[in-house]
């Protein structure tokens, strides 16, 4: 009877774990199509990006009195931190925003594909994983579709043209990202994971002012119509807070790789956003892209999927 509730319990559990993920995906994925109904439109994207920060430290450093979790950072770990914050705070979410305000909604959302396999890249070098012939088959294969998709940027009709410089925003946002679940692996069974977010968006926030506020406080937010309310709402308590919680508990849960891996849910949510609601064109060149990217991802989590379920 013990055995069985273990079991249910265990069930349980995974299937929460893996429900947060997806939905924290779910989120950040439709994050691109928030970003493009606002920016540069109404709010330039260094402002957004600044927004997030500010807002997701305040959210931050409020829960941990609401719940009983008000830990202090270990000195040994200091560091740790703040490079968490540069990498998955400061320049991810400023080369993130402006990258998809300069880029197609589908290129954002194929390429952030990308990280699952930045963060086997990482995990070989930092954390010492095996780097097997999956892996470098599945770099082999990302990098494939990222190259297609960049070369061939402006085939088809859009809204919304592909540049060069928001693709490349948007990978090097990916491996910024990539870098803090590695960053994060090696500290988040010494702290609730929400004490890990409060100090990562707080210094993020400080080391981003000097570059932001001069935008940020020139934003005329009366300009700014209800109707893009909403998308505020979206990036900044659904594809900000909520999914940096979930996705830091799932890292806490599970680890970086396999949390890492369910990346692969945002193109799908992205690219079906993009398609539905900006009207975007989605070609066969994207498509193959795309197909090649999924499959470097899906190749790349063979072998960590297998040792799972031995």
């Amino acid at each position: 009877m013990e055995k069985y509730s273990n079991t249910n319990s265990y069930k349980s559990d995974v299937f929460k774990t893996a429900a947060a993920l997806v939905a924290a995906n779910f989120f950040f994925g439709t994050n691109v199509i928030a970003v493009k109904k606002i920016a540069p439109i109404f709010i330039d994207p260094i402002s957004l990006g600044y927004l997030r920060m500010v807002f997701a430290t305040v959210v931050f450093f409020f829960i941990p009195y609401i719940i009983g979790k008000n830990e202090k950072i270990k000195r040994g770990d200091l560091l740790t931190i703040f490079l968490a914050a540069i990498t998955g705070i400061s320049l991810n979410q400023i080369l993130s925003i402006n990258g998809i305000a300069h880029t197609n909604p589908v290129h954002a959302s194929l390429l952030n594909m990308a990280t699952p396999i930045f963060v086997s890249i990482l995990a070989t070098v930092f954390l010492k994983e095996r780097f097997g012939w999956n892996k470098i088959l599945g770099l082999l294969l990302g990098i494939s579709g990222a190259w297609l998709m960049i070369v061939t940027r402006n085939a088809g009709t859009s809204q919304n043209p592909a540049t060069l410089i928001g693709d490349a925003m948007v990978l090097i946002a990916a491996v910024c990202y990539s870098s803090y679940l590695i960053l994060i692996k090696n500290i988040t069974g010494k702290y609730h994971f929400i004490t890990v977010l409060k100090y990562v968006f707080l210094i993020g926030t400080i080391v981003s002012t000097p570059y932001c506020i001069s935008d940020f406080i020139h934003v005329s937010w009366s300009t700014i119509p209800a109707s893009s309310y909403y998308w505020f709402f979206h990036i900044l308590f659904l594809g900000t807070f909520l999914s940096y919680m979930l996705m830091n508990w799932g890292v806490q849960q599970w680890g970086p790789s396999k949390t890492g891996s369910f990346v692969y849910f945002q193109p799908l949510f992205g690219t079906l956003g993009a398609v539905f609601i900006l009207q975007e064109e989605l070609t066969v060149t994207k498509i193959i892209a795309g197909i090649l990217i999924v499959a470097g991802v899906w190749i790349n989590a063979m072998q960590h999927k297998k040792k799972a379920t031995e």
